[in-house]
């Protein structure tokens, strides 16, 4: 039978562990075997402890296994380190200051058993603060197959989202494709998605809003601007590894290439917009400063004449140029991409 393997990785997150724990928990009724791995990555609160009693206390059918690491090593590695230790045939990564709704599990396997082998399902997503559902409502389930710029095209256009948490994802896909989380960045969820889509050829995304995401535990400005710092650093690494592995614009299906490159300007366009709100330190910004020449050059060399001069609007006299309707397109899509980026902040 299938079993899923649930990820869930702590770091001074007292607070709201106790919630998440418990969520997973309350998935025990669904018809399939789970396990959940619980990483705490060395936190200084009373994280571990919390979890230990709430895991300590559970006498139900769900496997709980508990790993801290001895030093802290930031999100990314956190997650391969219950990649890792999975054993089921599926894996979900649950935020240890989120929940998943009533019903999340049966959900997945009732999709699952509908699209038997699937690689990928995603669920809707409920943000709490801003009292909204995070994506474009559903009426039924949208089933996506295809090669991977097909997959990837989709997820510019928004029909899918570029987070780990809330999708369940074959495990063996992982493997086989070595498909891990840069440890070298603090936020890699971005750039882990693109190489997840890339490998994938068969993608379900429910209607259902199976998980609710809640704010980051930051209590003070001083943690915040540390967080951004992080943020803004893995969106240039991100670019710069996205402009490495850029498609060809002879080769692009529907408008890939011009997707593709317009997602990373919204990036950016996230990223300055943080910028102008935040304290962030020279050496981001001098690599975001990079990145987006990199962009603009390559486009240009791709012979996308119009695309780099859309790219070149930013404070200078193009900008009354990129008002006119042949541009509309191009800030609908970068728009859509900073009002999702919006949503890590």
């Amino acid at each position: 039978m299938t079993q899923i393997s649930i990820i869930l990785v702590a770091y001074n997150n007292a607070r709201t562990v106790r919630d998440s724990l418990e969520s997973i928990i309350a998935q025990e009724n669904a018809d399939v075997p789970l396990e959940c791995i619980v990483v705490d990555d060395c936190s200084t609160d009373d994280t571990l402890a919390i979890i230990r009693r709430t895991v300590g206390g559970y006498e139900g059918s769900i496997k709980f296994r508990i790993y801290r690491h001895q030093t802290c090593h930031g999100l990314s590695r956190a997650r391969n380190t219950g990649l890792t230790r999975a054993e089921g045939e599926y894996v979900l990564f649950v935020r240890a200051n989120d929940v998943l709704r009533p019903g999340c599990i049966d959900a997945y396997m009732v999709a699952l058993m509908r699209h038997w082998g699937t690689d990928v399902i995603a669920g809707n997503s409920f943000h709490v603060k801003m009292r909204a559902t995070l994506f474009e409502p559903q009426v039924s389930t949208m089933a996506i197959r295809g090669r991977g710029d097909v997959i990837l095209h989709e997820m510019l256009h928004s029909h899918l989202y570029l987070y780990a948490w809330n999708k369940l994802i074959r495990r063996e896909l992982l493997s086989q494709a070595n498909v891990q989380f840069d440890d070298t960045e603090g936020y890699a969820d971005v750039d882990w998605a693109f190489t997840l889509f890339n490998n994938v050829s068969s993608v379900v995304r429910l209607p259902q809003e199976t998980y609710e995401h809640r704010c980051r535990d930051l209590v003070s400005m001083g943690m915040k601007e540390k967080f951004i710092n992080s943020l803004l650093a893995s969106y240039a690494a991100t670019i710069d590894n996205r402009l490495n592995q850029s498609p060809r614009p002879e080769s692009s299906d529907g408008g890939y290439y011009q997707s593709h490159q317009l997602f990373l300007y919204g990036m950016l366009t996230h990223a300055q917009r943080l910028m102008e709100e935040y304290n962030v330190n020279s050496q981001v910004k001098r690599e975001l400063a990079h990145v987006r020449q990199r962009l603009l050059s390559q486009t240009k060399s791709d012979g996308q004449k119009i695309l780099s001069l859309y790219f070149l609007q930013d404070g200078s006299i193009l900008s009354s140029i990129i008002k006119r309707p042949i541009f509309k397109r191009y800030s609908e899509i970068v728009n859509e991409v900073v009002v999702h980026l919006d949503q890590l902040v």
